[in-house]
């Protein structure tokens, strides 16, 4: 290949970079409820059409356009921080405020989903996150987005998210706190593999994809000790998936975050080594490379 093919390659992805914006703006003005007008709108209008989703965008509510906006923007912002690099500490610290509360508003969907397709799949879920009294482990909190939405989805529940970033945090108490959320959730700033809760936490939910890999198992074998007996591990993992490609650019995005990729089953393997019961793999959302792997502390073990 000479440099004419390298170009023709660069354009070709540009493609999508240029795509992903023009869809990304035609939801935001959805979401904001700020309809776009003259030409830039016809504009965009004809590449959703051309992609045959204008009336999902246009009848789609806010709510579930929302992850789909944050997934579009964690791309694009991931992809300028690492070509640009800002040397003015402001404006790193903006962009890495943006980036987390990107990240968080992925998140915002998958109670919905945990509910309609996930907690069915697992004994006992949903009874317990309705029950008085119902907790909820947050690991690698983030800006809180996940913890508020759960708690938006089952009235009952409480939550304790942890993050070693204290900006992180610092965040996730201001989204906490606009929510109206402060008396149900409690913040830490520190690492999953040191909380000290014992038989607490109903539901665990850790995400790899944004943890290294030593940290992950740490956690996932202290998290079983937190979960009260019969309480359920959810661990969210990148699934590369067939395409070449896509797979490789999966592993990718995961080492930018410091996470870690599971292949060929080691994160089942990893679960039930570490002492639970009834371990499975479950799909995550149609088109996204997430998948999850679920396990349960014993009914008959208390602690550790």
């Amino acid at each position: 290949m000479d440099i004419e093919g390298l170009r023709t390659i660069v354009a070709r992805h540009a493609i999508s970079a240029n795509a992903l914006a023009a869809l990304g703006l035609a939801m935001e003005a959805r979401v904001q409820d700020k309809p776009l007008a003259g030409d830039t709108a016809r504009r965009i209008e004809a590449v959703l059409g051309e992609f045959g989703v204008s009336g999902i965008v246009a009848d789609a509510n806010a709510a579930e356009l929302a992850p789909v906006l944050a997934g579009i923007r964690v791309d694009l912002l991931s992809a300028g921080k690492l070509l640009s690099q800002p040397s003015a500490d402001g404006e790193t610290r903006h962009l890495e405020a943006s980036m987390r509360q990107a990240l968080g508003d992925v998140s915002a969907g998958f109670p919905a989903l945990l509910k309609r397709s996930i907690a069915p799949q697992l004994e006992g879920l949903l009874d317990r996150l309705v029950a008085p009294g119902a907790a909820f482990l947050d690991i690698g909190v983030g800006v809180g987005v996940l913890s508020v939405s759960m708690l938006r989805q089952w009235p009952n529940l409480r939550a304790v998210g942890i993050d070693p970033l204290p900006d992180a945090i610092a965040q996730a108490r201001c989204n906490v706190k606009a929510a109206g959320l402060q008396h149900r959730i409690e913040l830490r700033t520190g690492l999953g593999q040191e909380i000290a809760d014992e038989d607490a936490f109903d539901l665990a939910f850790v995400p790899s994809a944004f943890i290294p890999d030593p940290q992950v198992r740490a956690i996932i074998a202290r998290c079983r000790a937190a979960l009260r007996p019969g309480g359920w591990l959810l661990l969210a993992m990148v699934n590369p998936g067939p395409d070449a490609l896509g797979a490789a650019l999966a592993r990718f995005r995961t080492a930018l975050w410091g996470g870690t990729v599971f292949e060929n089953g080691e994160a089942e393997v990893l679960v039930e080594q570490s002492g639970y019961a009834d371990t499975r793999l479950l799909p995550g959302p149609a088109g996204a490379p997430i998948t999850f792997v679920a396990g349960r502390k014993p009914v008959w073990v208390r602690g550790g």
